[in-house]
């Protein structure tokens, strides 16, 4: 009589993997015709035509109010970086300038501490 008597949690895990197998195999047979790629290929067109329409109808609104949309930011952080690059770039020209003329400047920091006029206020 102990051996009639399963788990339930077993029967259960069975027919889950049971019924996964099935639901499977059906998309798989469905995902393989000719009308699921055609029905797939006409959602594609209408939810593309559908994404241009609001982002045009939603750049028409920034623009009646008078603030940039998407495109306008990523085209302002494009140039943002092109001018951060060439910055980079004079920093360097100036840094190999500066290296470059280095030892023919003969005038110590000493001396340039020692032309500057003596400090009359004391802090408080």
């Amino acid at each position: 009589m102990a051996e009639q008597i399963s788990d339930p949690l077993q029967m259960w895990r069975e027919w889950m993997s049971e019924s996964e197998r099935q639901v499977n195999s059906f998309l798989n047979e469905a995902m393989g015709t000719e009308q699921f790629s055609q029905g797939m290929g006409q959602f594609m067109d209408v939810y593309l035509n559908m994404q241009k329409t609001m982002s045009d109808s939603f750049g028409r609104y920034l623009s009646a109010f008078n603030m940039p949309s998407r495109t306008d930011i990523l085209d302002l952080a494009n140039r943002l970086t092109y001018i951060e690059e060439r910055l980079t770039g004079i920093e360097t020209t100036l840094a190999t300038s500066a290296k470059a003329l280095a030892p023919t400047n003969l005038v110590s920091t000493a001396a340039v501490e020692r032309e500057r006029p003596p400090r009359t206020k004391k802090p408080a």
